[in-house]
């Protein structure tokens, strides 16, 4: 018997918006669920009508009705985004979280937590998971307002291009505006190798390595690079140079922008670090963190991926009363689950023969797409011809060859060395400032993002052409 949702009496009126698809883990997504739901602390309207369900391959879908997006996204927008002071001092306080997450994070890792009791390791447990989900509502937050700023910024500027007879220079413009003051740790590593032309001594690898050795963590289960991985990630950074953007304070010479207009562009270019910077605040946590559920996965009789799929709950049973989750359940799980709330608001999580009856009565089994024409947004201009390589998580970026054409669902840290290969990028999610759009201009590399259907529309070896004149991606 399925648990009754918490949406139940109103699911015919709703209508689901598909917000992401990742490679998370059932504790990540659970947390998403519970965060957007209760914490009112930070999201002005909350929303209790999500789910997330399985997608393609090992990926997870995250769902949420289309209204309760919208006053998510007004909500975010009233409290953090509409003056430049309500955006600093945002900024404060997720630097503050964010800092003190991995810092909290690494001190665990410090411990000998062999030595300690089942008592003192839940102590520690749910320390860690109050600073992660403290730093979790900025990551979230973030990833929410990040399209609507970038959206708004876009519009504003579009009125002065077309005020100052700009058209022409356009793409360099927004390369200006949207190419971040700052860079995150994928971009400066990048150009620590850059500068020195690939040439590193071994001091030098082994000091970016240990740097940067985290990037890889995207969730419990996902391992840091070994030494061998990282030199390969590095490999494309030495051969390529990167596009040179002119200053936003060069560009802003030739428009006469009002006072209120510019104060929001640069907002919006401040806007742009954020976002990129609390994916790296995860991953580095992820990473420092993994001793801690390392040493519970050890007591469960588990493996490090496996406890990724236990839930929180679970480990707390397990550290209070020694009952231990079911391997056969975190099994199932790993092939796919479904997490919503239930009338209590209580999280649910469905897996095995209950997912099909869950995304029936949802109303979110996955119907065959038509063929359509292929559009999205242009986030770096170029052309390019191919064959296609569809990527839906880390297990496919072997398959990316010189040449070929990258289509993600999205892309992030662990895919910038396979992008470097490729003559064009595609995505389904995303806009203008989306870690492929960012790092597609800074790279030099065709790229058009928020196609919505290019990975199920497209298939590998196609041969595409990529016109981001027109923002289209033409079947050959």
């Amino acid at each position: 018997m399925i648990p009754e949702p918490i949406f139940n009496s109103y699911l015919k009126k709703i209508s689901w918006k598909k917000i992401y698809e990742r490679e998370y883990g059932v504790q990540y997504s659970q947390a998403a669920v519970g965060l957007l739901a209760t914490a009112t602390y930070h999201f002005p309207k909350t929303s209790i009508t999500q789910v997330i369900i399985p997608s393609t391959g090992n990926n997870t879908a995250f769902y949420i009705d289309g209204k309760s997006w919208v006053e998510l996204v007004e909500g975010l927008n009233n409290a953090y985004t509409n003056r430049v002071e309500d955006l600093e001092q945002y900024e404060k306080q997720f630097l503050f979280d964010g800092e003190n997450y991995v810092k909290t994070a690494r001190r665990i890792s410090k411990t000998n937590l062999q030595k300690l009791t089942n008592q003192e390791l839940l102590e520690l447990f749910l320390e860690h998971d109050e600073k992660k989900c403290r730093y979790s509502v900025f990551a979230w937050s973030a990833f929410i307002l990040n399209n609507y700023v970038s959206d708004k910024a876009t519009t504003i500027l579009d009125t002065y291009i077309t005020k100052f007879h700009k058209e022409d220079q356009k793409h360099e413009i927004y390369d200006s505006l949207f190419t971040p003051e700052k860079r995150a740790a994928i971009l400066q590593l990048q150009y620590e190798v850059q500068t020195r032309r690939g040439k590193l001594s071994k001091k030098q690898l082994e000091d970016l390595y240990e740097q940067y050795k985290w990037l890889s963590c995207l969730d419990i289960h996902n391992k840091p690079w070994t030494k061998t991985e990282f030199k390969q990630q590095l490999k494309p950074f030495a051969s390529n140079s990167t596009k040179q953007h002119t200053s936003f304070s060069k560009i802003i010479k030739g428009f006469d922008f009002s006072k209120k207009d510019l104060a929001y562009l640069l907002m919006a270019k401040r806007f742009v670090y954020i976002k990129d910077a609390r994916d790296d605040f995860r991953r580095e946590g992820v990473y420092y963190a993994s001793s801690l559920f390392t040493e519970i996965a050890k007591r469960m009789d588990i493996s490090l991926e496996d406890i990724s799929y236990v839930q929180q709950q679970e480990i707390i049973q397990f550290l209070t009363s020694n009952q231990k989750t079911s391997p056969h359940l975190i099994q199932e799980r790993k092939k796919g689950f479904v997490i919503y709330l239930d009338w209590r608001k209580q999280l649910v999580c469905l897996t095995g023969n209950e997912i099909p009856g869950a995304l029936k009565l949802f109303n979110l089994l996955q119907q065959e797409k038509k063929s359509v024409e292929l559009t999205g947004r242009v986030a770096s201009k170029g052309n390019a011809k191919g064959t296609v390589t569809i990527v839906h998580g880390v297990k496919d970026l072997h398959k990316v060859k010189v040449g070929t054409i990258l289509v993600a669902v999205t892309t992030h840290p662990d895919y910038v060395s396979a992008m470097r290969k490729a003559a064009a990028i595609v995505t389904d999610e995303g806009g203008i400032t989306s870690h492929a759009a960012i790092v597609s201009r800074e790279f030099g590399i065709p790229c058009i993002v928020g196609t919505k259907h290019a990975t199920t529309l497209l298939k590998d070896g196609d041969l595409v052409r990529v016109d981001t004149i027109e923002g289209m991606i033409i079947k050959i």
